[in-house]
């Protein structure tokens, strides 16, 4: 039996942590399983490739070719959500920054800037 939730018009449609996991690679789906295991953490591609036991070349055309972004553009999307999710339960815009990973406040509006922009092409 299928539901669809209520949504609001200013909900995203799909959450960042479920977007981009519609494929069938196991490599990327190790990718994204360690990212959404830490998505604080500084993923660097050629460590995560070694992870999931790839080259970081092959993992980034991977990402290209089944989910139409970069390792980094998924990884900020992470970030991103776990900020809003932050500041949703009333953290400071710096702490949530600093828990979703990011150097300062300032770099997370920077990142939501970028991101508002992408999203608005």
């Amino acid at each position: 039996m299928v539901v669809w939730f209520r949504r609001a018009g200013d909900d995203p449609q799909l959450s960042p942590w479920l977007k981009y996991r519609n494929h069938q690679h196991p490599a990327i789906h190790r990718a994204q399983d360690l990212m959404l295991s830490q998505p604080q953490a500084d993923w660097q591609v050629s460590n995560l490739a070694c992870q999931v036991h790839v080259s970081a070349r092959h993992l980034s055309r991977l990402f290209r070719q089944h989910l139409g972004i970069s390792v980094h553009d998924y990884h900020q999307s992470l970030r991103l959500a776990l900020a809003q999710q932050r500041l949703t339960q009333g953290e400071s815009l710096e702490r949530a920054a600093l828990a979703a990973g990011f150097s300062s406040a300032r770099q997370l509006r920077q990142a939501q800037k970028r991101d508002r922009s992408q999203t608005a092409k």
